[in-house]
């Protein structure tokens, strides 16, 4: 995949992977950023058939935001009547913030979500008092309604939204389950090779 694109994976019931860079890469060198996510899943989904979503930068819609403050990709989610191409079990924005220096802008996330903000390049000043450089990562109220960013310095951030799930979450290495018995059985069926399946 190329920059900006996005690979959206769905584990479900078993996948294996691993991420690599190209062959150019190996040979050339240079700088190589990536930002892994993990998503729970509902205990109804969480055996679901594995699958990958490629998605394509020019496939992920772009928003340019009031004032030439400066652009929100809709990776997953919704924003400004425009719709992200990533699948989801449950709702969720996911979305690749880009503002310029001095920009200001304020985000409304739905009523209940969680909001989680991922500062990636550049400080940013969040409701005109906490500050964030990268790697930093602050979670808001989930009844603080609209908040407000202002990008200290050319900033890159995910702003990270979801509907909580009420559900207990058990993780042992790879394995995210809602009991422990059941991440025993995800590491018996893994050692068992039942562990998912090769298609056909």
């Amino acid at each position: 995949i190329g920059p900006g694109d996005v690979q959206w994976m769905t584990a479900g019931a078993g996948l294996l992977h691993e991420e690599f860079h190209s062959e150019r890469f190996t040979r050339e060198g240079g700088t190589m950023e990536m930002m892994q996510l993990w998503v729970n899943l509902p205990a109804r989904h969480k055996m679901t058939q594995p699958r990958y979503q490629t998605l394509l930068d020019a496939d992920i819609p772009v928003v340019e935001l009031p004032g030439g403050a400066g652009r929100l990709r809709v990776i997953a989610g919704e924003h400004d009547g425009a719709r992200g191409p990533a699948q989801t079990f449950t709702p969720m924005n996911v979305w690749d913030l880009r503002l310029s220096a001095a920009a200001t802008v304020e985000l409304s996330p739905p009523e209940g979500h969680t909001v989680a903000l991922v500062a990636m390049h550049g400080r940013v000043t969040v409701n005109d008092g906490e500050r964030l450089a990268p790697p930093q990562m602050a979670v808001l109220s989930r009844d603080g309604g609209a908040f407000r960013l202002r990008a200290d310095e050319e900033l890159t951030m995910l702003v990270l939204t979801g509907e909580p799930i009420p559900e207990p979450v058990v993780g042992y290495g790879p394995f995210v389950m809602n009991t422990p018995a059941e991440i025993h059985q995800a590491i018996r069926d893994f050692q068992s090779g039942r562990f998912g399946r090769m298609p056909a």
